[in-house]
């Protein structure tokens, strides 16, 4: 049951026989993550990969200064992990916690390795996903310069049905404005 919404998943963009169903189940974990339970800490070595089953799921740092900067919320049916920590070996920068009560599908760094050899269907359909994440961070990097206002336009557009589980302070730091501002401009949009 845990493993529908990943195989539907990954039926979008491949087909997969019985049996490489089956090899993909072994080397996934169901886990159960309580609110503000971390998957990954700042300064540890990403190990693993996370397929969100329910909950939403955030990644942020936390600056010098104490303020977190949300990079990314992930929702049922994304990923979540710290690519760069992982591949390196390099402590990571970012924490990843659960908003609410969640549960994931985690894939340890060298089982998902293996998958990637043992079905070659896996490896085309993460190259895939990779590729549509790199395509929404070159947009992300565009999406950061512009005004306020379009920036939250575009984050409801992307996140409308969560917009309203995520707090006003989370929802702020990802748009990079203050809480004061996100509420000014939600606000502006409510006059409009």
């Amino acid at each position: 049951m845990h493993f529908d919404l990943l195989f539907a998943h990954l039926e979008r963009y491949v087909a997969l026989t019985s049996a490489e169903k089956e090899m993909v189940r072994s080397r996934f974990t169901y886990q159960k993550v309580r609110k503000h339970q971390y998957l990954l800490q700042q300064n540890e070595i990403c190990r693993a990969d996370y397929f969100i089953v329910e909950g939403i799921l955030r990644q942020y740092e936390v600056d010098s200064d104490g303020r977190e900067n949300n990079v990314q919320f992930a929702m049922p049916n994304w990923w979540i992990t710290d690519w760069y920590s992982m591949q390196s070996g390099i402590p990571s920068i970012y924490n990843i916690d659960a908003l609410e009560n969640a549960a994931v599908l985690k894939i340890e760094q060298q089982d998902l390795e293996r998958l990637f050899v043992e079905v070659p269907a896996f490896n085309v359909y993460f190259r895939i996903i990779l590729q549509r994440a790199y395509s929404y961070l070159q947009r992300r990097v565009l999406y950061m310069q512009k005004p306020a206002d379009v920036r939250y336009r575009e984050f409801r557009d992307k996140y409308a049905r969560f917009e309203q589980q995520l707090s006003q302070q989370h929802i702020a730091s990802y748009l990079g404005i203050t809480r004061e501002s996100l509420s000014r401009i939600r606000n502006d949009k409510r006059k409009a």
